[in-house]
Protein backbone atom coordinates (compact mmCIF):
# COMPACT_ATOMS: atom_id res chain seq x y z
CA UNK A 1 0.00 0.00 0.00
CA UNK A 2 1.25 3.50 -0.72
CA UNK A 3 2.45 5.31 -3.74
CA UNK A 4 3.85 7.10 -3.30
CA UNK A 5 12.07 13.73 -5.32
CA UNK A 6 20.30 17.80 0.68
CA UNK A 7 22.44 20.56 2.87
CA UNK A 8 23.13 24.08 2.93
CA UNK A 9 23.76 26.18 -0.15
CA UNK A 10 27.35 26.31 -1.24
CA UNK A 11 28.66 29.85 -1.14
CA UNK A 12 31.39 30.05 -3.74
CA UNK A 13 32.70 32.94 -5.77
CA UNK A 14 35.40 35.56 -6.05
CA UNK A 15 36.38 37.41 -2.91
CA UNK A 16 35.58 41.01 -2.20
CA UNK A 17 32.83 43.00 -0.56
CA UNK A 18 30.77 43.51 -3.71
CA UNK A 19 30.53 39.74 -4.39
CA UNK A 20 29.39 39.02 -0.85
CA UNK A 21 26.83 41.78 -1.03
CA UNK A 22 25.48 40.48 -4.34
CA UNK A 23 25.03 37.00 -2.87
CA UNK A 24 23.24 38.39 0.17
CA UNK A 25 20.98 40.52 -2.00
CA UNK A 26 20.15 37.52 -4.18
CA UNK A 27 19.23 35.43 -1.16
CA UNK A 28 17.20 38.18 0.45
CA UNK A 29 15.17 38.54 -2.76
CA UNK A 30 13.94 34.97 -2.36
CA UNK A 31 10.98 34.11 -0.16
CA UNK A 32 11.51 31.84 2.83
CA UNK A 33 9.92 28.96 0.91
CA UNK A 34 12.21 29.51 -2.06
CA UNK A 35 15.30 29.60 0.14
CA UNK A 36 14.21 26.33 1.76
CA UNK A 37 13.62 24.76 -1.66
CA UNK A 38 17.16 25.67 -2.71
CA UNK A 39 18.60 24.24 0.51
CA UNK A 40 17.04 20.90 -0.43
CA UNK A 41 17.33 20.67 -4.21
CA UNK A 42 19.97 23.02 -5.66
CA UNK A 43 23.15 21.92 -7.39
CA UNK A 44 24.74 18.80 -5.90
CA UNK A 45 22.10 18.64 -3.18
CA UNK A 46 19.57 15.93 -4.04
CA UNK A 47 15.88 15.72 -3.14
CA UNK A 48 14.67 12.11 -2.88
CA UNK A 49 11.18 10.91 -3.76
CA UNK A 50 10.22 7.39 -2.71
CA UNK A 51 7.59 5.13 -4.25
CA UNK A 52 6.40 1.92 -2.68
CA UNK A 53 3.82 -0.82 -2.59
CA UNK A 54 4.18 -2.81 0.62
CA UNK A 55 1.85 -5.13 2.55
CA UNK A 56 0.08 -4.01 5.72
CA UNK A 57 1.06 -7.33 7.26
CA UNK A 58 3.46 -10.09 6.44
CA UNK A 59 6.52 -10.06 4.17
CA UNK A 60 6.85 -8.18 0.85
CA UNK A 61 6.90 -10.33 -2.28
CA UNK A 62 9.15 -9.55 -5.22
CA UNK A 63 7.16 -8.90 -8.37
CA UNK A 64 4.25 -7.49 -6.38
CA UNK A 65 5.86 -5.28 -3.74
CA UNK A 66 8.46 -2.58 -4.34
CA UNK A 67 10.32 0.16 -2.44
CA UNK A 68 12.26 2.50 -4.72
CA UNK A 69 13.79 5.97 -4.81
CA UNK A 70 14.60 8.54 -7.47
CA UNK A 71 16.47 11.74 -6.69
CA UNK A 72 16.51 15.08 -8.42
CA UNK A 73 17.98 18.57 -8.27
CA UNK A 74 18.03 21.79 -10.28
CA UNK A 75 21.37 23.04 -11.64
CA UNK A 76 20.78 26.71 -10.78
CA UNK A 77 18.37 28.89 -8.85
CA UNK A 78 14.98 29.26 -10.57
CA UNK A 79 15.38 32.95 -9.72
CA UNK A 80 17.64 33.07 -12.80
CA UNK A 81 14.99 31.45 -15.01
CA UNK A 82 13.09 28.19 -15.37
CA UNK A 83 15.23 25.18 -14.42
CA UNK A 84 14.84 21.57 -15.53
CA UNK A 85 15.16 18.97 -12.81
CA UNK A 86 17.99 16.50 -13.32
CA UNK A 87 16.41 13.22 -12.24
CA UNK A 88 17.97 9.81 -11.61
CA UNK A 89 16.58 6.47 -12.68
CA UNK A 90 14.70 4.66 -9.89
CA UNK A 91 16.64 2.21 -7.75
CA UNK A 92 15.41 -0.29 -5.18
CA UNK A 93 15.96 0.36 -1.48
CA UNK A 94 15.26 -3.28 -0.65
CA UNK A 95 17.70 -6.10 -1.38
CA UNK A 96 14.87 -8.56 -2.03
CA UNK A 97 12.70 -6.38 -4.27
CA UNK A 98 13.22 -5.29 -7.87
CA UNK A 99 12.31 -2.00 -9.50
CA UNK A 100 8.98 -2.45 -11.32
CA UNK A 101 9.43 -3.00 -15.04
CA UNK A 102 6.82 -0.33 -15.77
CA UNK A 103 5.36 2.57 -13.86
CA UNK A 104 1.98 3.63 -15.23
CA UNK A 105 2.33 7.32 -16.20
CA UNK A 106 -0.33 9.96 -15.81
CA UNK A 107 -2.47 10.68 -18.85
CA UNK A 108 -4.03 14.10 -19.42
CA UNK A 109 -6.65 15.62 -21.68
CA UNK A 110 -4.86 18.50 -23.41
CA UNK A 111 -6.47 20.49 -26.24
CA UNK A 112 -8.78 17.64 -27.19
CA UNK A 113 -6.16 14.87 -27.14
CA UNK A 114 -4.91 12.36 -24.58
CA UNK A 115 -1.29 13.18 -23.72
CA UNK A 116 1.03 10.89 -21.75
CA UNK A 117 2.87 12.56 -18.90
CA UNK A 118 6.52 11.96 -18.17
CA UNK A 119 7.71 10.09 -15.09
CA UNK A 120 10.89 12.21 -14.83
CA UNK A 121 10.63 15.50 -16.78
CA UNK A 122 9.85 18.47 -14.54
CA UNK A 123 10.65 22.17 -14.58
CA UNK A 124 10.90 24.52 -11.61
CA UNK A 125 10.27 28.27 -11.63
CA UNK A 126 9.35 30.91 -9.09
CA UNK A 127 5.86 32.41 -9.08
CA UNK A 128 5.44 35.13 -6.47
CA UNK A 129 6.74 33.70 -3.20
CA UNK A 130 6.03 30.09 -4.26
CA UNK A 131 7.79 27.39 -6.26
CA UNK A 132 6.00 26.32 -9.44
CA UNK A 133 6.73 22.79 -10.66
CA UNK A 134 5.58 21.84 -14.15
CA UNK A 135 5.26 18.21 -15.21
CA UNK A 136 6.01 17.76 -18.90
CA UNK A 137 4.64 15.30 -21.43
CA UNK A 138 6.66 12.16 -22.15
CA UNK A 139 8.20 13.83 -25.22
CA UNK A 140 9.11 16.93 -23.21
CA UNK A 141 7.11 19.35 -25.37
CA UNK A 142 3.99 20.14 -23.33
CA UNK A 143 3.24 21.15 -19.76
CA UNK A 144 0.55 18.68 -18.65
CA UNK A 145 0.19 19.68 -14.99
CA UNK A 146 1.46 22.46 -12.73
CA UNK A 147 1.61 22.63 -8.94
CA UNK A 148 2.58 25.43 -6.57
CA UNK A 149 4.67 24.53 -3.52
CA UNK A 150 4.33 26.54 -0.30
CA UNK A 151 4.76 26.16 3.46
CA UNK A 152 8.14 24.49 3.05
CA UNK A 153 10.06 23.36 6.12
CA UNK A 154 12.95 21.01 6.78
CA UNK A 155 12.47 18.56 9.66
CA UNK A 156 15.53 16.83 11.20
CA UNK A 157 15.34 13.13 12.04
CA UNK A 158 17.11 11.57 15.01
CA UNK A 159 16.85 8.58 17.32
CA UNK A 160 15.10 5.37 16.32
CA UNK A 161 13.84 5.08 12.75
CA UNK A 162 10.65 3.53 14.09
CA UNK A 163 10.00 6.67 16.18
CA UNK A 164 9.66 9.09 13.26
CA UNK A 165 7.29 12.08 13.46
CA UNK A 166 3.61 11.21 13.00
CA UNK A 167 3.24 12.97 9.63
CA UNK A 168 6.30 11.09 8.34
CA UNK A 169 4.96 7.73 9.53
CA UNK A 170 1.56 8.53 8.00
CA UNK A 171 3.20 9.44 4.69
CA UNK A 172 4.94 6.06 4.53
CA UNK A 173 1.78 4.26 5.75
CA UNK A 174 2.43 0.51 5.38
CA UNK A 175 6.18 0.84 6.07
CA UNK A 176 5.35 2.03 9.59
CA UNK A 177 2.04 0.22 10.12
CA UNK A 178 3.55 -3.20 9.40
CA UNK A 179 5.94 -3.71 12.35
CA UNK A 180 7.76 -6.50 10.51
CA UNK A 181 9.21 -4.09 7.92
CA UNK A 182 11.61 -2.00 10.05
CA UNK A 183 14.40 -3.08 12.39
CA UNK A 184 13.63 -1.87 15.96
CA UNK A 185 17.34 -1.14 16.54
CA UNK A 186 17.82 1.07 13.45
CA UNK A 187 18.63 4.75 14.02
CA UNK A 188 18.71 7.82 11.82
CA UNK A 189 22.12 8.78 10.43
CA UNK A 190 23.65 12.14 11.29
CA UNK A 191 22.12 14.90 9.17
CA UNK A 192 19.01 12.92 8.20
CA UNK A 193 16.07 15.19 7.43
CA UNK A 194 13.00 15.54 5.28
CA UNK A 195 11.30 18.38 3.47
CA UNK A 196 7.57 18.86 3.95
CA UNK A 197 5.40 21.22 1.94
CA UNK A 198 1.93 21.98 0.63
CA UNK A 199 1.25 21.42 -3.08
CA UNK A 200 -1.64 23.24 -4.75
CA UNK A 201 -2.98 22.62 -8.26
CA UNK A 202 -2.18 25.68 -10.38
CA UNK A 203 -4.88 25.20 -13.07
CA UNK A 204 -7.86 22.96 -13.81
CA UNK A 205 -6.37 19.59 -14.74
CA UNK A 206 -8.21 16.79 -16.53
CA UNK A 207 -6.68 13.34 -16.15
CA UNK A 208 -7.52 10.18 -18.08
CA UNK A 209 -7.18 6.62 -16.74
CA UNK A 210 -8.00 3.07 -17.78
CA UNK A 211 -11.60 2.07 -17.07
CA UNK A 212 -10.36 -1.50 -16.59
CA UNK A 213 -6.91 -3.08 -16.79
CA UNK A 214 -3.67 -1.12 -17.09
CA UNK A 215 -2.10 0.50 -20.13
CA UNK A 216 0.70 3.08 -20.49
CA UNK A 217 0.10 4.79 -23.84
CA UNK A 218 -2.25 7.51 -25.07
CA UNK A 219 -5.10 5.06 -25.72
CA UNK A 220 -6.26 3.94 -22.26
CA UNK A 221 -8.96 1.32 -22.02
CA UNK A 222 -12.29 3.10 -22.60
CA UNK A 223 -15.55 2.83 -20.74
CA UNK A 224 -17.25 1.89 -24.00
CA UNK A 225 -16.58 2.07 -27.73
CA UNK A 226 -18.81 3.26 -30.55
CA UNK A 227 -21.08 5.26 -28.29
CA UNK A 228 -21.62 8.65 -26.65
CA UNK A 229 -21.98 10.00 -23.14
CA UNK A 230 -25.59 10.89 -23.95
CA UNK A 231 -26.35 7.30 -24.95
CA UNK A 232 -24.76 5.91 -21.80
CA UNK A 233 -26.65 8.37 -19.63
CA UNK A 234 -29.91 7.47 -21.34
CA UNK A 235 -29.20 3.80 -20.66
CA UNK A 236 -28.89 4.35 -16.91
CA UNK A 237 -25.55 6.08 -16.46
CA UNK A 238 -21.96 4.92 -16.01
CA UNK A 239 -20.94 2.84 -13.02
CA UNK A 240 -17.59 3.41 -11.37
CA UNK A 241 -16.60 0.43 -9.22
CA UNK A 242 -13.75 2.36 -7.60
CA UNK A 243 -16.15 5.13 -6.55
CA UNK A 244 -19.01 2.70 -5.79
CA UNK A 245 -21.22 5.17 -7.67
CA UNK A 246 -23.34 5.21 -10.81
CA UNK A 247 -22.94 8.58 -12.47
CA UNK A 248 -26.03 10.03 -14.15
CA UNK A 249 -27.39 13.47 -15.03
CA UNK A 250 -28.81 13.62 -11.50
CA UNK A 251 -25.34 13.73 -9.89
CA UNK A 252 -23.35 15.45 -12.61
CA UNK A 253 -23.58 17.48 -15.80
CA UNK A 254 -22.33 17.44 -19.38
CA UNK A 255 -20.61 20.37 -21.05
CA UNK A 256 -17.96 21.08 -23.68
CA UNK A 257 -14.44 21.50 -22.29
CA UNK A 258 -11.73 22.48 -24.76
CA UNK A 259 -13.84 21.09 -27.57
CA UNK A 260 -14.53 17.77 -25.86
CA UNK A 261 -17.94 16.64 -24.62
CA UNK A 262 -17.25 16.06 -20.92
CA UNK A 263 -19.24 14.77 -17.97
CA UNK A 264 -18.23 16.19 -14.57
CA UNK A 265 -19.63 14.79 -11.33
CA UNK A 266 -21.23 17.24 -8.92
CA UNK A 267 -19.54 15.83 -5.81
CA UNK A 268 -15.94 14.88 -5.18
CA UNK A 269 -14.89 11.26 -5.43
CA UNK A 270 -15.01 9.24 -2.19
CA UNK A 271 -11.95 7.93 -0.37
CA UNK A 272 -9.39 10.25 -1.96
CA UNK A 273 -6.84 12.45 -0.20
CA UNK A 274 -7.17 15.04 -3.00
CA UNK A 275 -10.59 16.51 -3.74
CA UNK A 276 -11.18 15.42 -7.33
CA UNK A 277 -14.26 14.99 -9.49
CA UNK A 278 -15.08 11.96 -11.65
CA UNK A 279 -15.08 12.79 -15.37
CA UNK A 280 -16.04 11.07 -18.62
CA UNK A 281 -14.85 12.20 -22.04
CA UNK A 282 -16.25 11.59 -25.53
CA UNK A 283 -13.32 11.15 -27.92
CA UNK A 284 -13.01 9.52 -31.35
CA UNK A 285 -16.25 7.57 -30.97
CA UNK A 286 -15.30 6.21 -27.52
CA UNK A 287 -16.01 7.26 -23.94
CA UNK A 288 -13.08 7.47 -21.52
CA UNK A 289 -12.89 8.10 -17.79
CA UNK A 290 -10.70 10.24 -15.56
CA UNK A 291 -10.82 13.00 -12.98
CA UNK A 292 -10.85 16.78 -12.70
CA UNK A 293 -8.58 18.52 -10.19
CA UNK A 294 -9.73 22.10 -9.93
CA UNK A 295 -7.30 25.00 -9.71
CA UNK A 296 -6.53 25.88 -6.10
CA UNK A 297 -7.04 22.33 -4.82
CA UNK A 298 -4.56 21.22 -2.18
CA UNK A 299 -2.98 17.94 -3.26
CA UNK A 300 -3.46 15.14 -0.76
CA UNK A 301 -0.75 13.04 0.79
CA UNK A 302 -0.79 9.32 1.55
CA UNK A 303 -3.72 7.28 2.77
CA UNK A 304 -2.70 5.82 6.12
CA UNK A 305 -4.13 2.93 8.16
CA UNK A 306 -5.27 3.40 11.74
CA UNK A 307 -5.47 0.34 13.99
CA UNK A 308 -9.07 -0.40 14.89
CA UNK A 309 -10.07 -3.47 16.86
CA UNK A 310 -13.70 -2.95 15.88
CA UNK A 311 -13.14 -3.30 12.13
CA UNK A 312 -13.05 -6.63 10.39
CA UNK A 313 -9.58 -6.02 8.97
CA UNK A 314 -8.12 -4.62 12.17
CA UNK A 315 -7.69 -1.11 10.74
CA UNK A 316 -9.50 1.74 9.09
CA UNK A 317 -8.10 4.06 6.43
CA UNK A 318 -7.64 7.79 6.96
CA UNK A 319 -7.71 10.05 3.90
CA UNK A 320 -7.02 13.38 5.58
CA UNK A 321 -3.28 13.87 5.02
CA UNK A 322 -2.39 16.79 2.75
CA UNK A 323 1.35 17.18 3.30
CA UNK A 324 4.02 16.25 0.72
CA UNK A 325 7.36 14.79 1.81
CA UNK A 326 10.80 14.48 0.21
CA UNK A 327 13.94 13.10 1.87
CA UNK A 328 17.64 13.94 1.88
CA UNK A 329 20.40 11.41 1.18
CA UNK A 330 21.09 10.63 4.85
CA UNK A 331 17.42 9.88 5.51
CA UNK A 332 17.20 7.57 2.49
CA UNK A 333 20.37 5.73 3.52
CA UNK A 334 18.90 5.30 7.01
CA UNK A 335 15.67 3.80 5.68
CA UNK A 336 17.61 1.49 3.36
CA UNK A 337 19.59 0.21 6.34
CA UNK A 338 16.48 -0.09 8.49
CA UNK A 339 14.27 -2.27 6.28
CA UNK A 340 14.08 -5.98 7.00
CA UNK A 341 13.39 -7.09 3.43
Amino acid sequence: MGLGLSALLAGCGGGGGSSTSATANSQSALSADQQTFEQFALGSTQSYELSWFLPLSGTPSNGTSYFVEAHASVPASPATGTQSFTTSSPTSLASTLSVPATFIPGRYLINGAIVVGSTSLDNASYQGDKIKVDLLSADGTTVVESKLRSNLSIVPLSGAVTSAPTEFAHWFNSLYFNSALLKPSATWASGAAYLQYTATEAADTYTVVDYTGATTGNTPNPVATGTTIAALMAAGGITSSSDATTYTLSNGSVSTVNGVTTYIAAATRPNMTTHVYRTYYELNGNVYTGSLIRAGTVIGGSVYPVASAGSGSGYTLNYSQQVQIRLNAAAVASLKAAVTF
